[in-house]
């Protein structure tokens, strides 16, 4: 006699089957008319997938799952407590979602707004509500979305607010921002966290699962409905029962089917399910005791990572989830509770075992599982013995490519770390922590003993000199650096074929010595020559690795935008195919390819590049190292140069705090850094921040490079753009000028001196000399042009057409105006801010024409959209404000224009701005009488 079958097991056959397949099945298998209909509603559940549904399907899946009451959607603008309902986010089964908000002392706070489907009419049911929602209420994680408030209206309907969270399920999230398996596994760990949090309070989820643990474009977890599913559940004493248990099949522990009690251990069952799923792309089924990697293939592979994500393949995926994650995912998910971890937080610790290379609770115990997770600890080393053997011994393995020089690399590598070790001879034989040599004092011994050792022949030494040259690099000494890959190309024109691979090194060394001393043209010469020699002889690996890099720098210094780019693309691709996707090193690779898309302007696809650099760095270096904080400065720069400027401001406040924690000496990534945070606070008129973040760029720069360079002008051109903001035109002008002459007539900072000669030109037509600005334009204009970035000289290109309004010469070019609005139609649909200083030069030019009307549209147009990062009280805000009063006032427009004139002037002597130049010109016209308005300002 055959068994009935389970409703599980009913549910778990029909689950996979098409629509025709699935009603057959179960005509055949469930007669029960009551079973089949308690199937069917678990499969239509299972189909939402737990998410909200589209607007208007409320009843269908009331239908579906068995609610028998199901809040209409209200209209917008009904109340629901203190809250006014705007739009339906979402409605399903147990609940509908709106967007609300409520006004509180002016402040305007918006929500979710989530009715619950089942009202409570008891008094019982109303106060066992208002007990868990309090509970719920003091819950707190940055983890987890918060729930503000809740009550019951007068007719017995159920609501809670909750915070308003704009994020993709974790799993979508992943699979769009192309996270490899580690960055998976991090972003799970909050997820754990979280859960773990909620679990000390006492409080189970129940429902979690892809939609209920959003990730927000921050890269910012946040878990859903935190125990609303008990507050959803028929367990409430005294509450109307419904059909349903608050739960989605699919991710549902075997318990809560069963009706047994619902524990901690139930959240750490679809923990389970959510991470084998979030790392395989396929959903496991209740019961499957089959191993995640081997049930991943092209297919599942695909969802799970995106199909454009050809980093990642099968082979080696499988190989990462073979062995610690395999078991820690059949642990999670065992049927039986008592075999799961006991906490969320358990399951979080396995992982960080696992991330961490040590032994994992979850696998079987053994003397040589545990011998091999020591290896992988420790491989490589923590010593600094251990870090330059081993890159003596990477770096001489790539150099054996050639078979007939196989023993003579061989020797030479048995040489070169014969060198090394006996450097560290102090070390080896126990001297005293307080007498052991520093870093600095280890390499001038090692450099000392090249001319005496004798065991080196003249390929080993050229190896070590550039070896020690990029060490000095790195450790901040520049000039040492350059001296050094000086002698090794020397010493391998004298001793060495020029196909030689240390040769080839040699001239990579110099070349990103000169590069990291800004001397590009020099740079870029010997790094294509090298570049040349490697792709002659096949070279691949980290040789050509460590060239790519610096000869994408100097392409891009000579505005070769476009080749820096495939430069970085065709490094990273080296990067993995060299040591794998997950390996620490790669992060640079990403970083490069951010820098080059922002050098090209592309902010939308550089800002996600950043902000996945800035993770694959945090998850292998931790938030406070170099590695974090250079792509944190990244995401900061694009930020900055989109017009992102409130984004930009706290990105570069972190990146700079953690910049000046470390102490060490200043870095040429921190020093651009500081010096952009400069200009941006300037441009924001914020006087206070942009003294401290100036006065830091200044003192890094002279500190770090010498008050005599270029590098140092660049930070005081950097203060001067705060200068003009804040009104101070004579201290900009000397800023400016001092920058100037410290770039000199080098033809590498003509792009330096073309900015500073359209600021100067700036300063001329706010002082009313237009002639001297005209004179000043051109030049600047053909120097901006030697880089790529299209605001400076769009900027440029508007002010001497408005010097050429008030003051035509020789310097005016019949097309300039064509020219201006080619420029601006190509970045006009951009959100910088800093189009407003474009339009404003703009529309004075137009009123200098005759065309009040089109002055007058142009500028609100452009104090419209920019008023999102600069506020009523910033000069340029105000400035546009007052030429558009001037404008309306000609155009006849009176009440308009003495509308923008109040508010505007209530401003001004509010913050004491009257005697600032940029409100200047157009103030003086006002205070004159203007067609049929009269005076505007007294």
């Amino acid at each position: 006699m055959t068994s009935t079958p389970s409703l599980r097991e009913l549910f778990e056959a029909a689950l996979p089957l098409p629509a025709a397949a699935r009603a057959r099945l179960l005509a055949e298998r469930c007669v029960d008319p009551r079973r089949r209909a308690q199937i069917e509603r678990m499969l239509a559940a299972d189909a939402a997938g737990g998410e909200l549904l589209s607007t208007g399907d409320a009843a269908r899946a009331a239908r579906a799952i068995g609610d028998t009451c199901v809040a209409d959607a209200l209209p917008a603008g009904s109340s629901i407590g203190p809250f006014t309902l705007l739009e339906v986010l979402g409605e399903g089964g147990s609940s509908t979602v709106f967007r609300a908000f409520r006004d509180a002392d002016g402040v305007r706070q918006e929500v979710a707004i989530k009715l619950l489907a089942r009202g409570l009419y008891t008094a019982d049911a109303q106060r066992q509500f208002r007990r868990e929602r309090e509970a719920l209420a003091r819950l707190r994680h940055p983890g987890i979305a918060r729930l503000i408030e809740g009550g019951i209206t007068d007719g017995g309907l159920a609501y809670i607010a909750l915070e308003l969270v704009d994020g993709l399920p974790i799993t979508r999230y992943a699979r769009d921002h192309g996270l490899d398996l580690r960055e998976r596994l991090v972003l799970f760990l909050r997820v754990c966290r979280a859960v773990e949090t909620a679990h000390r309070a006492l409080i189970v989820h129940r429902d979690l699962k892809p939609s209920n643990v959003l990730v927000t474009a921050d890269g910012d977890v946040k878990l859903l409905d935190f125990g609303i599913a008990k507050l959803l559940d028929e367990d409430v004493p005294g509450a109307l029962r419904t059909q349903h248990r608050a739960l989605t099949p699919a991710y549902a522990a075997p318990e809560q089917f069963a009706q047994q009690p619902i524990t901690t251990s139930t959240d750490v069952y679809a923990l389970g399910i959510l991470l084998d799923e979030l790392i395989t792309g396929r959903r496991r089924a209740t019961g499957d005791t089959t191993t995640p990697s081997s049930r991943v293939d092209p297919s599942s592979v695909a969802a799970a990572y995106g199909v454009a994500q050809a980093l990642v393949s099968m082979k080696p995926l499988r190989r990462k989830l073979r062995g610690d994650l395999d078991n820690i995912v059949l642990k999670a998910a065992a049927i039986e509770p008592e075999r799961r971890y006991a906490s969320a937080g358990a399951l979080a610790e396995d992982i960080e075992r696992h991330l961490d290379r040590q032994p994992v609770l979850a696998h079987p115990p053994s003397r040589w599982y545990r011998t091999r997770k020591f290896v992988d600890r420790h491989r490589g080393g923590v010593a600094i013995t251990a870090v330059f053997v081993l890159s003596i011994l990477v770096s001489f393995s790539v150099a054996l490519w050639q078979a007939h020089v196989a023993r003579q690399q061989a020797a030479r590598a048995n040489m070169v770390r014969a060198f090394v070790e006996s450097l560290f001879a102090p070390i080896r034989y126990g001297v005293a922590a307080s007498k052991q040599p520093s870093l600095d004092e280890l390499l001038a011994r090692g450099i000392t003993k090249l001319d005496t050792s004798p065991h080196l022949d003249d390929g080993g030494r050229v190896d070590l000199l550039a070896m020690f040259s990029r060490l000095y690099e790195n450790i901040g000494d520049a000039a040492r650096s350059r001296k050094l890959a000086n002698q090794a190309v020397a010493l391998s024109e004298q001793a060495l074929a020029p196909s030689d691979i240390e040769a080839i090194r040699a001239l990579t060394a110099r070349g990103y010595s000169e590069v990291r001393m800004e001397d590009y043209a020099a740079g870029g010469a010997d790094l294509r020559l090298a570049h040349q020699r490697m792709l002659a002889q096949g070279i691949h690996g980290e040789a050509l690795i460590d060239l790519l890099g610096p000869l994408g720098a100097a392409e891009n210094s000579e505005g070769h935008g476009d080749i820096a780019l495939d430069l970085a693309r065709e490094a990273l691709a080296e990067r993995i195919a060299t040591w794998g996707a997950d390996d620490p090193r790669v992060g640079i690779g990403y970083n490069d390819v951010a820098s080059a898309l922002e050098g090209l302007e592309r902010y939308d696809e550089a800002i996600p590049m950043w902000r996945k650099t800035w993770q694959f760095e945090l998850a292998h270096f931790g938030p406070s190292s170099d590695e974090s904080t250079l792509a944190l400065s990244g995401w900061a720069s694009s930020a900055f140069r989109a017009g992102h400027w409130m984004q930009a401001h706290a990105l570069f406040a972190q990146a700079l705090a953690m910049y000046a924690s470390n102490g060490s000496q200043p870095q040429l990534t921190q020093v651009y850094a500081a010096q952009k945070a400069c200009v941006l606070e300037g441009l924001r008129a914020d006087r206070a921040s942009a003294q401290a973040r100036c006065r830091r760029a200044q003192a890094w720069s002279a500190g770090g490079f010498g008050a005599d360079t270029a590098l140092h002008g660049d930070s005081l051109e950097a203060t001067a753009f705060g200068d003009v903001e804040s009104g101070d035109l004579a201290g900009a002008r000397k800023r400016f000028e001092a920058a100037r002459k410290l770039y000199g007539n080098d033809p590498a900072n003509r792009m330096r001196v073309g900015r500073v000669d359209s600021e100067l030109a700036g300063i001329a037509l706010l002082e009313g000399q237009p002639a001297l600005a005209r004179g000043l334009l051109p030049g600047a204009i053909a120097d901006l042009r030697t880089h790529s970035y299209q605001m400076p000289p769009l900027i440029a290109e508007a002010r001497l057409l408005l010097a050429c309004s008030q003051s035509p010469g020789p310097q005016c070019p019949v097309d300039l105006s064509a020219t201006v609005d080619r420029d601006l139609a190509a970045i006009a649909s951009r959100g910088d801010p800093q189009l407003l200083w474009v339009q404003t030069l703009l529309a004075q030019v137009e009123l200098e024409h005759g065309e009040p009307g089109q002055a007058k549209v142009r500028l609100a147009t452009a104090i419209r959209r920019a008023s999102h990062e600069l506020p009523p009280a910033h000069p340029r805000r105000l400035a546009a404000q007052l030429w558009l009063a001037v404008a309306a006032a000609r155009g006849g427009d009176c009440a308009y224009a003495a509308a923008q004139t109040s508010a505007a002037r209530a401003i001004i002597e509010a913050g004491d701005l009257g005697p600032h130049p940029e409100l200047a010109s157009a103030t003086a016209l006002l205070r004159r009488p203007i067609a049929s308005c009269g005076t505007l300002l007294n």
